[in-house]
C-alpha cells in the first residue's frame, strides 16, 4: 500500500490538464443559471383579438339564428365555455414559460417558422383562415334561417 502512494507521488502531474479539469468541474458554480427567454408564439395581439372576434361572431350569429330556444341557448353557452377553457388553458400554459420576445411582425420583420420565413400577410392568412371560415359559417346559417323564415 505504501509503495502505491510513493508511485503516485513520483509521477509528474500535468498542471495544465489538472487546471482545465478543475475549471470544468467548477464551471456550473461560476455563474447563476439564467432562465432563457421564451420565444412563445411571437404573434401580435391583433391576431389573437381577430381570432376571438371570429368566434364571437360565430356564437352571436348562431344565437340569433336559433332564436329563443332554451336547448339551443344551453348548447351555445356550453360551447362558449369550452372555447373560453380552450383559449384560457393555452394562455395559462404560455404564461408559465415567462415573458415572450417581441413579435418580429411588430418590428416589420418576417416570422421565422419551421417551414421558413413568413411575412405578415401569410401569418395572418394561415392563422385566421379557420376562425374566419367558422364565422362565415355562422353568418351563413343566420342568413339561411332568416331567408326561409324558420324563426317565425
Amino acid at each position: 500500500m505504501l509503495e502505491q502512494r510513493a508511485i503516485v507521488a513520483e509521477r509528474e502531474a500535468d498542471l495544465e490538464v489538472e487546471v482545465e479539469a478543475l475549471a470544468y468541474t467548477l464551471h456550473p458554480l461560476a455563474a447563476a443559471p439564467v432562465a432563457p427567454r421564451s420565444a412563445g408564439f411571437q404573434l401580435p395581439r391583433g391576431v389573437w383579438m381577430a381570432m376571438l372576434s371570429c368566434y364571437a361572431v360565430f356564437f352571436g350569429a348562431i344565437a340569433i339564428a336559433t332564436g329563443g330556444s332554451g336547448s339551443a341557448r344551453f348548447a351555445i353557452v356550453v360551447s362558449v365555455l369550452y372555447t373560453l377553457v380552450y383559449f384560457g388553458v393555452a394562455r395559462i400554459g404560455a404564461r408559465q414559460a415567462g415573458a415572450e420576445e417581441t413579435s418580429p411582425l411588430k418590428q416589420g420583420r418576417m416570422l421565422d417558422t419551421w417551414t421558413g420565413l413568413m411575412d405578415r400577410k401569410a401569418v395572418y392568412g394561415q392563422i385566421l383562415i379557420v376562425p374566419l371560415a367558422v364565422a362565415f359559417f355562422g353568418v351563413g346559417i343566420m342568413i339561411i334561417v332568416w331567408a326561409i323564415g324558420a324563426g317565425e
